[in-house]
């Protein structure tokens, strides 16, 4: 095999590693309400829109039956609302009015341990014996 052959080879694969990978797919929405998800973008020949979906059918619909066609979107996540009444988000909210202020503050290092005690044999106390009571 040639290194000419070889470098096309790996191009080649590398090509179809990457033509597989598709983030998002395209979306067409209907007048009717019904959404179809499309392997790759539809083409619009003679009025009419030519399309594949994702299960592999081939279809062909008028213009004026669909509504849009794009990727299909995102959902952003939602900021955090943090509670000023919760104790627990109180570091937080300081944490958060610090950054809008510019000031930063470095956080404390966990102190390392000094050496353990060593522990010494003890003898074992003595009990005191009750003295015995003459009978009465």
């Amino acid at each position: 095999m040639t290194p000419f052959r070889g470098l096309a080879v790996a191009f080649l694969s590398l090509g179809l590693l990457f033509a597989t990978v598709d983030e998002s797919q395209t979306i067409m929405k209907l007048k009717d309400g019904r959404i179809m998800k499309l392997n790759a973008p539809p083409r619009i020949a003679g009025g009419r829109i030519v399309f594949t979906t994702v299960e592999g059918r081939t279809y062909s619909l008028a213009e004026s039956e669909v509504l849009s066609i794009g990727a299909e979107p995102t959902p952003t996540p939602t900021p955090k609302v943090l509670n000023q009444l919760d104790s627990h988000n109180l570091g937080a909210i300081a944490r958060e009015e610090r950054q809008k202020t510019g000031k930063t503050t470095e956080v404390a290092v966990r102190s390392t341990p000094g050496p353990r005690p060593t522990r010494t044999h003890q003898a074992p106390k003595r009990t005191p014996t009750p003295t015995p009571r003459p009978p009465a």
